[in-house]
């Protein structure tokens, strides 16, 4: 699975917390959207479902910030909303049809002149209604369970009719995936292009010009120090739907704040994979089911929360099950000054191979 289609750019508008005298009320607005693209073929075991064109409509309903305080966040407007899509995969047989409901972040720059253009990007839950079955339906290998998880990423040009209505044009690229909780579980990846309308209900749906501010005199500590530990369950095979094995690990990491919303950071992990202790066992092999590795990437600092992405290659992985190198994404809450709580995914390519509950503190 590709995530790095995530860009949660602008959740730190959810804590922008008590009044401040700049701040103003947001602008709520209705949309509609129609959907129209086609599925990556992103494994030869999915060669069965042929090409496939999806196509869907979404009706959103969001809410769009334009206090200077949201402004000084991410020189940008943000807009936060959940959009809910119907999905015809245009292949009843094998992939069926699905609802998508996600929750989405969208910056706007430039949203105070009539053309401007914006990033959504957006994690929820998906229903499909033909998942994989022995019998029935054995070579749906995309998905197995009737319940996923969504993602999807977009880039927007958006052009202002009046000061309530906007027309826009997207670019999207959308995944759905159950983490690795049930297997067989290839996704479904599919762009697409969009168009569509939104409504704002008031008068004037007007966003100011303003002066950016210095981000660096408003940070205590430009370089950061963390630990994390993160569980989670595996399924070691689809004939063994109820069972799963647990995953535990560490992850420890440096990040060093480069701009106003982004840092780079440098880390590694150490893990104990419990389905692969599990196959070893089986096969009666002789050797050991943990595995670390070293990590960099980039990090999204949206005030108290934290969206990175990490590129791991592997320095210890005597179990020869994945590739050497894999991908990491985490989004992450601060609960206190040194006490965070998040969740992560892990991948190597394309497949996804687990989601984890995570639990950190800033040394």
């Amino acid at each position: 699975m590709r995530l790095s289609l995530i860009f949660f750019i602008t959740l730190i508008t959810l804590t922008q917390g008590k009044a401040h005298p700049d701040s103003a009320k947001p602008f709520f607005s209705v949309g509609l959207r129609s959907h129209y693209g086609f599925v990556i073929l992103h494994s030869q075991d999915i060669r069965p479902i042929g090409q496939s064109f999806p196509w869907g409509v979404s009706l959103d309903f969001s809410w769009h910030y334009n206090s200077k305080k949201a402004f000084d966040n991410c020189l940008c407007f943000p807009r936060l909303g959940i959009a809910t899509t119907y999905w015809d995969y245009d292949n009843p047989e094998i992939l069926g049809q699905g609802i998508t409901s996600v929750f989405f972040i969208e910056p706007f720059f430039g949203g105070q002149h009539k053309l401007n253009f914006s990033f959504r990007s957006g994690f929820g839950l998906a229903y499909a209604n033909n998942p994989y079955d022995e019998v029935n339906n054995p070579t749906n290998l995309s998905y197995s369970t009737q319940l996923s998880f969504a993602l999807m990423f977009g880039a927007n040009i958006n052009f202002r009719i009046s000061n309530r209505l906007t027309m826009s044009l997207s670019a999207n690229y959308n995944h759905i995936s159950n983490g690795g909780m049930n297997e067989p579980n290839k996704g479904i990846n599919y762009p697409n292009v969009g168009i569509g309308m939104d409504y704002y209900l008031q008068k004037k749906s007007i966003f100011k010009s303003f002066r950016r501010s210095d981000w660096k005199t408003t940070i205590e500590n430009k370089n950061k120090f963390f630990l994390w530990f993160f569980a989670t369950g595996k399924q070691l095979s689809d004939s063994e739907e109820l069972k799963r094995y647990s995953t535990i690990g560490i992850d420890g990491r440096y990040s060093r704040q480069v701009s106003r919303i982004n840092a780079i950071n440098l880390g590694f992990e150490y893990m104990g994979d419990g389905a692969h202790k599990e196959e070893i066992k089986r096969c009666g092999k002789n050797t050991d089911h943990k595995k670390g590795g070293i990590l960099f990437g980039n990090e999204f600092l949206l005030g108290k929360f934290n969206f990175s992405q990490q590129f791991g290659i592997y320095i210890y992985n005597p179990y020869k099950r994945d590739a050497d190198v894999f991908q990491r994404y985490a989004l992450d809450l601060q609960l206190t000054k040194n006490l965070f709580a998040g969740f992560g995914l892990k991948a190597h390519g394309h497949v996804a191979d687990f989601l984890d509950f995570r639990i950190g503190i800033r040394l």
